[in-house]
């Protein structure tokens, strides 16, 4: 064995696929019944549902976009807060 990865998140899961693809023999060890960690969805009446709270995957790299969307399909998502100061809202957009 090349690598021992303790832990199925998603750094764990990433450098596990990533040394497999090179050829590298891994054993992931994770002591939940499930990969990606915190970010672990299951569909519940074709809904997929965060089971551990809402997590937003955010990147402003384009290359690290296309990687992740190779291994999972994504929503769009801005964040867009709106804000009521005074009686007058106001959007706040993220970068």
């Amino acid at each position: 064995m090349d690598y021992l990865v303790v832990g199925s998140g998603l750094y764990g899961a990433v450098f596990a696929n990533e040394a497999a693809k090179a050829g590298k023999t891994v054993k992931v060890i994770e002591k939940r019944d499930h990969v990606a960690g915190n970010i672990y969805t299951k569909e519940i009446d074709g809904i997929q549902v965060h089971m551990y709270g809402a997590h937003i995957f955010h990147t402003s790299e384009d290359r690290i976009w296309n990687y992740v969307n190779q291994l999972a399909t994504f929503n769009r998502y801005t964040n867009q807060p709106i804000a009521n100061y005074h009686a007058k809202s106001t959007t706040c957009l993220s970068t």
